[in-house]
C-alpha cells in the first residue's frame, strides 16, 4: 500500500541509517538538515529511544515514510509513546 504517491509501504518498518543510505545522504548532509551535530545522527542511528518527537517528525518529512514504520513499527502506535512520554514529566 503505498500513500502519498512516493511513500514507501507502510508495513515495512525501516531504520534511520537503511532510509538515509536510500536517499543518497551522508550523516554530516542529515545533521546539517536537522540542525543538530554528527555525533547526534550517530547516536539516533543507533537508539532512536530518546530523540524529542519534534525530529521524528521532521525525519518522517526527510525521508518521505510514516513515523510509525521508522520509530514504532507495527507493535507500539504513535499515541503510545506520546502516553509514555507524558508519564515522564
Amino acid at each position: 500500500m503505498l500513500k502519498g504517491g512516493d511513500m514507501m509501504p507502510l508495513e515495512q518498518m525501516m531504520t534511520l541509517k537503511a532510509l538515509r543510505v536510500r536517499k543518497g545522504l551522508t550523516q554530516n548532509d542529515v545533521a546539517n538538515i536537522m540542525g543538530v551535530n554528527r555525533m547526534t545522527i550517530i547516536k539516533w542511528e543507533k537508539d532512536a529511544g530518546n530523540m524529542p518527537i519534534k525530529y521524528m517528525s521532521r525525519f518522517s518529512e526527510l525521508y518521505k515514510y510514516p513515523m510509525n514504520a521508522i520509530f514504532f513499527g507495527s507493535v507500539i502506535s504513535f499515541r503510545d509513546k506520546l502516553n509514555v512520554e507524558e508519564g515522564r514529566k
